[in-house]
């Protein structure tokens, strides 16, 4: 046998060997070290390697042997990117063999390098080509000084036959195993799915189930909670170890979940360490990642979030792992879908159960207290875990009342019972001022002094909707959680569902407590007006008023003042207080800031909360009896602001919802039996002085007369009884005490006459109105524009109003100091109405003993005045006097 025969038995023997073991099904690498072994027996190289071409341009060493130090280990990567090189395999992909006779001259980068240093001189390599496809290639090398083999090229190209072919079996192998390893994860999924496992726990197993088919030292599930940011719901291997469930990460920078979330398409960075930026890409290095890849969940047609992998620093990903994860998303956007889904209903049984559970309680008409907590707690239960809600009544003077709470509120939390202002850029404001329901998926950015509060105590997103009985605003409910993610696209929606209820049952409430309130409020009024009826003193009506007052507002204490002046107040009655500290008889400076002067400055019903506002003796003596927070309503006599009415409760308690405007109509209502008793009582007081005013005047006549025409009448007869005596013995004695009795005679007439004439002018009763006030007028020493009319009136009105205008403008003489004056009478509808004004100083005294006289002839005949005289802008008398 030649030596030619003897080297191809030994190669069809060698080609059997290997044969052998592809059939037998062996591991590629086994396969190729085989290879390499049984070509470096035959040919007797330097160097022997199998090179499998990657994607990215460069190559990695499948199977090598070495006669020496082997620079080409194993499983070690080389970037061929030298142009010969990239020639040579160019020329391989064509399927023809290359032959180099002298590797050191004719090519030249890092592989060639190394191996001249280890003795390389010559080399050749044969394509291995699968399926088509150019694989790789089968390189050797020969020692410097030693010839390339004869037929090397053909001698290669039997071997790379065994290699595409033991390729292409273990690839299949491969694919049927990762098909089967596929489909048990899937299955495994699948099983968790239709148990109705929680989301968490399909996700954690999607992860596991992932990074074990990849053989990744990472892998997760990322949900994109908008354009800003991403959750991690799911880790695995180093991923879970050091980013925990629930982190919440900025997208941003290069990295693969931001490419996901940008371009929703899969994304691939196969060396993280210089490439990746932002948060993410930085979390990435300190895992020590080298390749990461991920591709989009679809969810219902929108982008849910990305399934990722990574392998560490040294290892890379497979060239398949791209398309493998694609194909395994499709099936987790399915059970993440149906896992959605079967927690979507469920969430929707449970809400229409909480739902139903509210309806009853608002059927069956649950105290407001009851039903508020329940809807709270109901709420809270359909969000889930770490929710806190909160039911907020807003109140007249820009504030909002928490009515009910419910969740995990740290110690010093919003609690019932608190008011606090609707005031900055929070949920319950914004709800307030644009009447619809609002979220807030950041509170960091919200200001206002809720907001503030929220933030304090780690709250961080919140959704809020408003309770709208009968169309008006009632208040809000509000959901807030602790978490970084925000709530669900359609909270809003959930909450409203609840905000009717809560609505229906307020609005059916109101018309209750509506019905009870009218119904208390006019058994009040009848018991008050019986004792106006009866004609109750008035301290015993204000006594029964207040009593009526405590009790129907349940407050603790109540109390009424009269407004002496603007800067002080009389308590007129009190019930709850310490007499000690305050009663009835009082009076009290309005200096500072409480109700009573509240109410006195605007007129309107006020509210004091004392634990944080309120100054003065009003107030310091309210807290010394107490007094947590306190209401008051004014009370109007006769078109004028007369006094105040005011409820007060202790600490611990708070007035009924609506006590403002509850105690506001019924001191309108109670108004008027207070306006009855005051009348009474100054009509009491008027006729009291009318009679004392006729006793006065009669002793001045009688004192007048006494003095005046009675001792000249006296002195007449005294004298003409001398004359006469003396008449006969001394007749010019006579006639000089006839004169003397004439003149006292004359005298006296001229008195009487002035006297008469005080008593009731004769020009009044001769001429009228007009004329006695034109007589009047020329007497004073002051110029006063008269406008009467000439038409003669009822005796009795004639007479009061001639006086009223003698008393006024005497008054205007005396005390004001004016320049001018004018005198206006008016008839209109059976009413004369006459008007005294002057320029003078102003300030008149409405007490004044003329002032009063002038009311109490008024109020005798059904009539009234009106006096308006600021200081330094002269005084107007206003009188009007029914003709009938």
């Amino acid at each position: 046998m030649s030596a030619s025969d003897l080297t191809m038995a030994e190669q069809q023997a060698a080609l059997r060997r290997v044969a052998v073991l592809v059939a037998n099904g062996a591991a590629p690498v086994i396969i190729f070290e085989a290879i390499a072994r049984e070509v470096a027996e035959l040919l007797r190289p330097r160097l022997v390697q199998i090179y499998r071409w990657e994607r990215d341009g460069s190559v990695t060493i499948a199977g090598t042997w070495g006669d020496g130090p082997n620079p080409f280990p194993a499983g070690s990567k080389w970037a061929w990117n030298d142009p010969s090189l990239v020639a040579m395999r160019e020329q391989m992909r064509t399927g023809q063999p290359v032959r180099i006779e002298d590797v050191a001259e004719d090519i030249a980068g890092d592989p060639v390098e190394a191996g001249v240093r280890v003795g390389i001189g010559s080399a050749a390599a044969a394509p291995v080509v699968v399926d088509g496809a150019g694989w790789g290639h089968i390189g050797v090398a020969m020692a410097k000084g030693m010839p390339l083999p004869d037929r090397i090229e053909e001698r290669l190209a039997d071997f790379t036959e065994l290699v595409a072919t033991a390729i292409s079996s273990s690839e299949t192998r491969e694919q049927l195993t990762r098909l089967a390893d596929e489909q048990a994860a899937l299955r495994r999924v699948a099983m968790l799915v239709a148990r109705g496992a929680p989301p968490p726990d399909v996700f954690d197993a999607v992860a596991e189930e992932l990074g074990r088919l990849l053989d990744a030292a990472s892998s997760g599930l990322i949900r994109f909670d908008g354009e800003q940011t991403a959750t991690v719901v799911a880790g695995w291997g180093r991923l879970g170890e050091v980013v925990t469930t629930g982190t919440r990460l900025p997208l941003g920078g290069v990295n693969v979940v931001t490419k996901i979330a940008r371009s929703g398409r899969p994304a691939r960075i196969d060396d993280v360490g210089p490439e990746a930026s932002g948060e993410i890409g930085e979390r990435a290095r300190r895992l020590k990642t080298n390749t990461a890849i991920g591709c989009p969940i679809r969810v219902a047609g929108r982008l849910w979030g990305a399934i990722v992998a990574a392998a560490l620093r040294g290892a890379t990903m497979p060239n398949d792992a791209g398309p493998r994860l694609e194909q395994f998303t499709e099936l987790i956007a399915t059970a993440i879908s149906n896992t959605e889904a079967r927690v979507e209903l469920a969430r929707l049984l449970d809400e229409q159960a909480a739902l139903r559970r509210v309806a009853t309680l608002v059927a069956e008409e649950a105290p407001a207290e009851e039903l508020f907590a329940k809807v709270a707690t109901e709420v809270a239960g359909v969000f889930g875990q770490r929710i806190d809600t909160a039911i907020l009544r807003y109140e007249p003077d820009g504030t909002a009342t928490v009515v009910a709470v419910c969740g995990e509120q740290p110690q010093g939390g919003i609690r019932v019972g608190v008011r606090m202002p609707l005031d900055g850029s929070g949920i319950s404001a914004t709800v307030y001022r644009e009447r619809r329901p609002v979220r807030l998926d950041d509170y960091d950015s919200a200001d206002g002094s809720i907001a503030e509060r929220a933030k304090v105590h780690g709250i961080r997103a919140a959704v809020g909707c408003p309770i709208l009985v009968r169309g008006r605003p009632w208040g809000a409910m509000v959901v807030a959680h602790y978490e970084q993610q925000p709530f669900p696209a359609d909270a809003e929606r959930h909450v409203s569902q609840f905000t009717e209820l809560v609505a229906t049952a307020i609005a059916n409430a109101e018309a209750r407590a509506e019905l009870q309130r009218l119904a208390a409020e006019q058994a009040v009024l009848r018991r008050v007006a019986t004792l106006v009826a009866e004609e109750a003193a008035p301290t015993d009506l204000f006594d029964a008023v207040i009593a009526e007052v405590r009790q129907l507002l349940g407050a603790a204490q109540a109390g009424m003042m009269r407004y002496e002046s603007s800067q002080e107040a009389m308590i007129v009655a009190q019930i709850g207080q310490d007499p000690s500290i305050v009663r009835a008889g009082m009076r009290v400076s309005l200096e500072g800031d409480s109700v009573t002067a509240r109410v006195l400055r605007s007129g309107r019903p006020a509210r004091i909360d004392l634990s944080e506002e309120g100054h003065g003796d009003v107030a310091d003596l309210a807290r010394r009896t107490n007094i947590h927070v306190t209401i008051g309503a004014p009370i109007t006599v006769e078109s004028r602001l007369w006094g105040v009415i005011a409820a007060s409760w202790k600490a611990g308690e708070l007035p009924p919802t609506g006590s403002e405007e509850r105690l506001a109509e019924l001191a309108g209502l109670i108004d008027t039996a207070i306006a009855n008793a005051h009348s009474r009582d100054q009509l009491t007081a008027s006729r009291a002085r009318v009679i004392t005013a006729g006793d006065e005047a009669r002793r001045r006549v009688a004192r007048d007369l006494h003095d005046g025409a009675q001792q000249r009448l006296v002195h007449s007869i005294v004298t003409l009884k001398l004359a006469q005596r003396v008449h006969r013995e001394d007749p010019e004695l006579s006639a000089s005490l006839l004169a003397e009795a004439l003149d006292h005679a004359e005298q006296g007439n001229v008195e009487l006459r002035e006297l008469a004439h005080g008593i009731l002018p004769a020009v009044l009763t001769r001429g009228g109105l007009a004329d006695a006030i034109d007589s009047l007028v020329a007497r004073l020493a002051l110029p006063i524009h008269v406008e009467v009319p000439r038409t003669r009136l009822p005796p009795e009105i004639e007479s009061s109003a001639y006086f009223i205008v003698a008393e006024a403008l005497t008054n205007v003489v005396k005390h004001a100091h004016a320049a001018t004056a004018g005198v206006i009478a008016t008839l209109s509808s059976g009413t004369l109405t006459v008007e005294v004004r002057d320029d003078g100083v102003g300030g008149a005294d409405p007490d004044g003993y003329g002032l009063l006289g002038i009311a109490d002839r008024a109020a005798a005949l059904g009539g009234r005045m009106r006096i308006d005289s600021p200081a330094g802008a002269g005084t107007v008398l206003t009188v009007a006097l029914p003709l009938a």
